[in-house]
C-alpha cells in the first residue's frame, strides 16, 4: 500500500491550496513522502493544523510532524488502510472523534 509520488503531490496540493504554494520540494521519506513547512501551524484562525488533520483522516493518510530545521517543521505522510491493527490502519475523522470522546470519559 505504498503512497505514490503523484498521490503525495495531490495530498500536499490540496493542503497548500495548489502546487504553486508548495514551500519546498517533496522528498522521499522512508516508505512515504515529506515536505518542509516554514513557520507555525494553528487550529483555527490560521487553520493549517486542522486542515492537515481533517485531510489525513479523509484520505486515509498517516501524517507525522517533526522538527525540520530552523523555523521549519517536516510533514511526512504514509498511506494506511481503514482496517487492521493500530500501526497499519487509519480511522475516519468520525471514528477518531468517537474514540477521543470515549477516552475522555
Amino acid at each position: 500500500m505504498n503512497l505514490s509520488e503523484e498521490d503525495a503531490i495531490e495530498f500536499f496540493a490540496e493542503f497548500y491550496r495548489g502546487e504553486h504554494h508548495f514551500p519546498s520540494k517533496i522528498k522521499r521519506f522512508g516508505e512515504g513522502w515529506a515536505m518542509s513547512h516554514f513557520g507555525s501551524m494553528a487550529t483555527f484562525d490560521s487553520d493549517e493544523l486542522s486542515r492537515l488533520v481533517f485531510l489525513a483522516h479523509d484520505r486515509c493518510i498517516r501524517v507525522q510532524i517533526e522538527q525540520g530545521g530552523p523555523n521549519r517543521i517536516r510533514i511526512a505522510i504514509w498511506r494506511r488502510a481503514r482496517d487492521g491493527n493500530r500501526y497499519n490502519r487509519h480511522p475516519t475523522l468520525e471514528q477518531a472523534i468517537e474514540d477521543f470522546r470515549r477516552c475522555r470519559k
